[in-house]
């Protein structure tokens, strides 16, 4: 696996809460699919983190898993349906994102797996 960390907004003063990390990791024998590991809070101060990793991830194809995250708001769902290209999040889903894609609306917007090594499953393999 090739592993890049992206982006660590690191520690502030200014910031009492858990900083946003996102990286992306390239998942071998799947055909250029990465997945992107968001944890931390995600609202819209720090969307800007996994905004810039899904941009440096020029795959058609992306894993997101987003176990770690243990605060999101409206900005992460804008980010997930904004990057929507064969997306599948990789759960279980923080509880709180899960009522947030219910309560929207958008839960069938996204292809859904319990756990990261079903989503993995999922992909065709190559090579």
């Amino acid at each position: 696996m090739e592993r890049r960390n992206l982006y660590n907004a690191g520690a502030s003063p200014c910031r009492p809460h858990p900083a946003p990390q996102a990286e992306a990791v390239y998942l071998p024998g799947t055909g250029h699919v990465a997945m992107v590991r968001l944890s931390g809070e995600s609202d819209a101060a720090s969307i800007h983190v996994f905004r810039e990793v899904l941009a440096a991830t020029a795959e058609d194809r992306l894993i997101v898993d987003l176990t770690g995250v243990t605060f999101a708001d409206s900005s992460l769902l804008h980010a997930l349906l904004d990057a929507h290209r064969g997306l599948i999040l990789a759960g279980p889903l923080p509880r709180q994102l899960h009522h947030l894609l219910e309560a929207t609306g958008t839960t069938t917007r996204f292809t859904t797996a319990p756990d990261l090594d079903t989503a993995c499953e999922t992909l065709p393999r190559v090579g």
